[in-house]
């Protein structure tokens, strides 16, 4: 039996004829009492009973038009639920972050997305994301600023930022596993971030002499081109060096007093905070954990 005798089935069956029924169906006579001859030799019994008014239902057609019914229900049941699924309003988050760490949360963020693909995460890149989310223009703030003690924020630590030295193969340090800081102070091809220039100034002074760049940028991206075009050497977070597999680049981690900065993940405390926002929450500080616990294992 197909699905469209049996829609037709039930259509006499509401008409009471097979001349409205078809006209309710839009299909000719001929071919719907084709269709319902069809279904009355699967069961090899008569459906209808053809009357001077129209026809009647027989037992054995009540029997299947109960049944027929209850397929046609959980069917359009089946089709309400799938179409609820694709069509689902999409709950947003507004996220705002520190540029500095936008190329190395992207993976998380990305993760997030795949298992949750109706919540929509709006990045917001800012400076002072605890500010943000004090004047409530973000829901949640990812930030390397120190956020003053205040009654309504909650303040949660996600990981420490290490810098480490980005160098060509051909670099006189290409062959050095570590480096003091110190060791920069003789370096006159130096890069670095925009976005890390106080807090590499601040090492620098700390050590007794200014380290300055050759050239600053926004973008990670752009570093790591440079040093591959043999342009000099640059400061970079280490959780960005760990992805790079390139053949021509070395790492030369810091010794000591390595610059870092702290980054945590700030939102006010409310109960009335969105379930969605709550779930990104947990499931970032599960990621980052994970990605810890992961490095632990391989020795890193």
């Amino acid at each position: 039996m197909e699905l469209r005798q049996l829609e037709y089935f039930i259509q006499i069956c509401k008409s009471g004829s097979f001349t409205k029924a078809k006209e309710e169906l839009g299909v000719t006579q001929p071919a719907l009492s084709q269709q319902i001859r069809v279904l009355e030799d699967e069961y090899n019994i008569p459906l209808f009973d053809r009357v001077s008014r129209g026809v009647e239902v027989t037992e054995a057609g009540k029997i299947l038009l109960n049944k027929g019914n209850a397929i046609m229900n959980l069917l359009e049941e089946a089709r309400n639920e799938i179409y609820g699924r694709n069509h689902k309003s999409r709950e947003t988050i507004s996220i705002g972050c520190c540029p500095a760490e936008l190329e190395y949360l992207a993976p998380y963020f990305m993760r997030f997305h795949q298992k949750y693909p109706n919540i929509l995460l709006k990045i917001i890149e800012a400076e002072d994301a605890g500010n943000e989310v004090l004047e409530q223009s973000v829901d949640i703030g990812i930030t390397a600023h120190p956020i003053p003690a205040h009654a309504s924020v909650i303040s949660t630590h996600l990981y420490r930022q290490d810098m480490a030295l980005l160098v060509h193969a051909d670099h006189p340090l290409a062959d050095k596993s570590s480096i003091p800081f110190r060791s920069l102070k003789h370096m006159n091809s130096i890069m670095f971030r925009e976005q890390n220039k106080s807090l590499i100034e601040m090492y620098g002074f700390s050590c007794g002499f200014t380290l300055k760049s050759i050239i600053e940028t926004s973008s990670t991206s752009v570093l790591i081109h440079w040093v591959c075009r043999g342009l000099g050497a640059a400061l970079i977070p280490a959780s960005l060096l760990d992805s790079l597999r390139d053949d021509c680049l070395r790492i030369v981690k810091i010794e000591g007093r390595v610059p870092s900065w702290d980054i945590s993940l700030v939102y006010l405390h409310s109960v009335t905070m969105r379930s969605a926002a709550r779930l990104f929450i947990e499931e970032i500080d599960s990621y980052l954990r994970e990605g810890e616990a992961n490095l632990s294992c391989s020795g890193n």
